[in-house]
């Protein structure tokens, strides 16, 4: 076996788009959508550490990305920036190998600034009654990290990548001519209707190898406004301009053996391989070795707004709830793919008797994605040198929307629109979020905080959760504040290097790769109050 060596960038990939394959637009468009719709609360070290659970509290910078009622807190203004490390790891198992995939990046979390605006009371005016303040605030936040790195390989006996490439053909897809001009399908004559096509290749002993990677980030800019009411009521409201900018690249690699004239003989008596004078019949039994890559690059700006209250019905105790709209998205999306194939007499061979380099095939489309609206609600309560905060949150991702522009034409956009729309109803559902968190005094000047959340799986038939871990210190002297945090989160799926018609080709299943993924990020914050 001959698997070529992979020539690829630093290119990663997140686990969300691991589930499904890049070789169908839509099952693409439907990976990208939930990607975008995941988005996280940007945050301090602070309240990473404490599981975001920032429904309930204020009087710190997360509340213009989050509750902006938590902006009346503030008694004098603020600013911060935080930098985070991410470390990534997959560990993937495929038919019995195990690989370990890791990366390590430094970026920029939060940068943020709130202006406390005491109102002007006339003398002799209750200075702990009515309005007391409206501040002001601005802030970057990251929200989603799209840095990761997927690998695996193994010998393959369920199928081969001949099996989609025949499917594609089947479907008169661009893949399925992949397939066709490299002689690794073949095309049943014998069949009354002309329809369907077979794998050229033995069904046995396929050294498989999937290699994937993404890269690229989404923020959101908020511009933010709270209000105090007698330190009792606080209310606030944000609008929030997003952005992400992703890069995908997916290379599969497959040896293996073309069949022999008996084998293909008992499937299609008709067959061009058997025909001494086509050029099919030089490819029985000899050793091959194919290639498949796909890139993709998206790029998107969306809007929303959030609104939020803060309600103390006794002074220990606070009660949140925050509201924030759908995000509308425009987006632009490029994409290319290619197959190159190698075919050798034998094993032993180092030079190909025949090489198939097929067309790069790019596309481009614009298109807009409506993300699903979201509520959390939360309470808190400060007891002694400390505090515990609670949040839940519901988010409907079956309200998505999928929008293409009108460059496709109308006929084609009617059925893009159509399919995706149907697609998210029908492979998306509601989920709740848990996050709680703690933060405790050890000294006036030492914090220590402790935090979890639990993110609720989007599909509707496969559990994908995610669970995270988190605790820090924080440093408090006059009015410097310095935060560290550390943040463990994991999550179980599994990926597919290709997808096949498991009802047409009995006996036969889709590979599956079971993938253990895990990242351990560091925050920092630095800020001060003026």
């Amino acid at each position: 076996m001959k698997l070529k060596n992979l020539k690829i960038g630093v290119i990663t990939l997140v686990a969300p788009f691991l589930l499904l394959p890049a070789f169908q637009a839509e099952a693409q468009y439907l990976q990208d959508v939930i990607k975008v719709a995941q988005a996280d609360y940007g945050s301090t070290a602070r309240f990473k550490a404490m599981g975001n659970a920032q429904t309930s509290l204020g009087g710190d910078l997360t509340s213009i990305g989050g509750n902006p009622a938590g902006l009346g807190f503030f008694n004098q203004s603020d600013i911060s920036i935080s930098l985070d490390f991410l470390s990534d790891h997959n560990d993937a198992t495929y038919f019995g190998n195990n690989t370990l995939n890791s990366l390590n990046k430094l970026g920029l979390n939060q940068a943020a600034l709130v202006f406390h605006t005491p109102s002007r009371r006339g003398r002799g005016s209750n200075l702990t009654t009515g309005w007391l303040n409206f501040n002001f605030g601005i802030g970057y936040q990251k929200t989603n990290n799209f840095n990761s790195s997927l690998g695996y390989s193994g010998i393959n006996n369920s199928s081969t990548f001949s099996h989609f490439l025949s499917d594609q053909a089947d479907a008169g897809l661009i893949e399925g001519d992949f397939g066709w001009e490299s002689f690794m399908i073949d095309f049943n004559g014998s069949n009354p209707n002309n329809t369907y096509h077979y794998p050229a290749v033995l069904e046995q002993d396929n050294a498989q190898k999937n290699v994937l990677r993404d890269k690229g980030v989404q923020s959101t800019t908020n511009f933010a406004f709270g209000a105090n009411y007698s330190n009792k009521l606080y209310l606030g409201a944000s609008v929030g301009f997003t952005s992400f900018n992703y890069s995908t690249q997916q290379v599969f690699q497959e040896d293996g053996y073309t069949k022999s004239y008996d084998d293909i003989y008992r499937e299609n008596p008709s067959s061009d391989f058997l025909d001494s004078s086509h050029d099919a019949f030089q490819f029985l039994e000899a050793e091959y070795a194919t290639e498949y890559n796909y890139s993709q690059s998206t790029k998107g700006n969306g809007i929303n707004a959030t609104f939020g209250i803060i309600y103390k019905p006794v002074p220990n105790v606070n009660i949140g709830l925050s509201a924030t709209t759908p995000t509308w998205n425009m987006v632009t999306d490029e994409s290319s793919m290619f197959l190159d194939t190698w075919y050798y007499d034998n094993p032993q061979a180092t030079d190909p008797f025949f090489t198939y380099n097929s067309e790069e095939i790019k596309d481009y489309i614009e298109y807009t994605i409506r993300t699903p609206y979201r509520i959390s609600g939360g309470v808190s309560t400060v007891f002694g040198m400390g505090l515990i905060s609670l949040d839940l949150e519901y988010i409907d991702y079956s309200s998505m929307h999928f929008s293409a522009s009108d460059q496709l034409g109308i006929a084609l956009k009617q059925e893009l629109d159509a399919e995706m729309n149907d697609g998210i109803k029908s492979t998306y559902t509601s989920a709740v979020n848990f996050r709680a968190g703690g933060e405790y005094f050890f000294t006036e000047n030492v914090l220590g905080r402790l935090g979890y959340a639990h993110r609720g799986s989007p599909y509707n038939d496969t559990e994908l959760t995610t669970e995270t871990v988190s605790g820090g210190l924080g440093y408090r002297m006059n009015n410097m504040y310095l935060d560290l945090t550390y943040q463990h989160n994991n999550q179980s799926y599994m990926s597919s290097p290709y997808h096949i018609d498991t009802g047409f080709w009995e006996g036969y299943s889709t590979p599956q790769a079971e993938v253990k993924h895990t990242r351990h990020q560091v925050y920092m914050t630095v800020g001060f109050k003026f």
